[in-house]
């Protein structure tokens, strides 16, 4: 493996530090960080790619207990999709992909490379203890897909994969022991925006960050182009459990065109809460903050990152790894060469896990115009009265998050003939009302119109009305929402 001159002066810098792996109450400056990026831990293994400013290729380095050592994986043109995690006997490992085509990586905000644009990636895990040893993980790894931003937790792994210019790609999990995999869902996705801008180059979505923990996965879903908001590119922090169900939405951000931004990254599904970095400005300034939402509840909690921004977080434990700016001038961060601004003077630093005040509640929505029937919701077109199609709700939407309400969509579509539809909502034990306005127009893909479920354990009956001519015919569809579960 290349080893420049200057990342091996960077890394002798790092060893002379005094060791704090494990920083519990104060924040400890552990090292001078410039160039630096993608930082993840576990066990006191704090992994981090570093760039070689003279050739621009990233190393893979590692501290742990104030000795830094450069890990014997082949250097990269961006930064590395690491995430450590325990293995099945409970030993720090590292899990990366590596790709026969890097990932499209841009300056600016967004915290990694566009993962959806790398070709021919598998994925390979580096164990943190005794001799650094590199293995492909082949049960993950196929010959005709691209696999990236894997994590693993005790002998399970949770890994994206894609096909060459696919849209969508999936969110897939093998449990320790098991040679069958299971899908995770993905994110929301967005509606072509018209002619000419539905190209992959145009449009599509992707995962830029992914951890796994005992019972949930989190991860960081990326919507590019078509009918996003903003300036064409949208974020969703979203959590899944491992046991099955649909992907919660806890948090949203995007870039506007006017003014501002706020972006989640960085997520931790050690444990519910579910940790991450948020960032965000109102218009000139940005800021950071360690936050927390609940994967059950929806309750938010957060923490102002002490003493500057955060280009970078990871939890360990009690402790909270992360890349500090302290920029006099404004760094875009969490973007992934934020480090890289010769302004930025980023430092690793160790903090203790911070007292997470309570943030306002806020009910989150996808930051585009989606697809309702593509976006992993449940919901499905059918055949409807008169040449129709109705968008049939699921029978079950989940309770989660309990303290938001829970939104159900209708619409309808049709490729002939004069319609109108409307639709009538009966709640048990009250009287039936319509919702909304009357559609007269065909909508091929999103959501004509929308009702509320506002308790867990909430029922309802949807009927469309269906106008043609003089005909009226009546389709009724049965919704309930989900009972509040056991908080985990």
């Amino acid at each position: 493996m290349v080893r420049s001159r200057l990342v091996l002066a960077s890394l002798l810098l790092l060893a002379a530090l005094p060791p704090a792996a494990h920083a519990q109450s104060a924040d400890v400056v552990l090292a001078p960080a410039p160039d630096s990026a993608a930082i993840t831990a576990h066990g006191g293994h704090v992994v981090l790619s570093k760039r070689d400013p003279q050739t621009g290729t990233w190393a893979l380095v590692r501290w742990h207990a104030g000795i830094v050592d450069v890990l014997p994986v082949a250097q990269r043109s961006v930064p590395f999709d690491a995430d450590a995690g325990p293995d099945s006997g409970g030993r720090p490992v590292v899990v990366y992909s590596r790709c026969r085509q890097e990932p499209r990586l841009t300056p600016g905000l967004a915290p990694t490379p566009d993962w959806q644009t790398a070709r021919g990636c598998d994925v390979y895990e580096l164990s943190l203890t005794g001799t650094p040893t590199e293995r492909k993980l082949t049960a993950v790894s196929s010959a005709s897909q691209s696999e990236t931003t894997p994590s693993t937790w005790r002998g399970g792994v949770a890994f994206v994969r894609h096909a060459d210019n696919a849209f969508v790609p999936k969110v897939l999990y093998l449990a320790p022991g098991a040679k069958r995999l299971r899908s995770l869902g993905g994110g929301s996705v967005q509606t072509c925006s018209g002619a000419g801008h539905c190209g992959f180059s145009q449009r599509h979505d992707g995962v830029d960050q992914l951890d796994l923990g005992p019972s949930r996965a989190a991860y960081v879903w990326r919507m590019t182009g078509g009918s996003v908001y903003g300036t064409g590119v949208v974020w969703e922090l979203r959590a899944v459990p491992l046991a099955g169900g649909r992907s919660v939405l806890l948090d949203s951000g995007l870039i506007s065109g006017a003014c501002g931004f706020g972006l989640p990254s960085a997520p931790n599904a050690s444990r519910n809460p579910i940790a991450y970095l948020d960032a965000g400005a109102d218009c000139d300034v940005s800021a950071t903050q360690f936050a927390t939402a609940n994967a059950v509840t929806g309750v938010h909690g957060a923490a102002p990152t002490p003493g500057g921004k955060a280009a970078g977080a990871a939890h360990d434990g009690s402790a909270i790894y992360w890349l500090r700016t302290k920029a006099t001038t404004d760094v875009p961060v969490p973007g992934a060469l934020s480090c890289t601004v010769a302004t930025a003077a980023c430092e690793l630093v160790g903090s203790g896990v911070p007292a997470y005040a309570a943030a306002p509640s806020r009910n989150q929505s996808p930051q585009a115009d989606i697809d309702i029937a593509r976006s992993g919701l449940g919901y499905r077109w059918v055949r409807g009265p008169a040449g129709t199609q109705l968008l049939r709700p699921p029978p079950r939407v989940p309770c989660a998050p309990s303290q938001q309400a829970a939104y159900v969509y209708t619409s309808a579509r049709w490729s002939a003939g004069r319609h109108t539809v409307r639709v009538l909502r009966r709640d048990p034990g009250k009287a039936a009302h319509f919702l909304g306005s009357t559609q007269t127009r065909s909508n091929p893909a999103g959501a004509a119109g929308f009702s509320r479920l506002v308790r867990c354990g909430a029922r309802t009956r949807l009927t469309y009305v269906v106008k043609t001519g003089r005909s009226v015919q009546r389709v009724t569809f049965a919704i309930a929402r989900a009972s509040l579960p056991a908080a985990r």
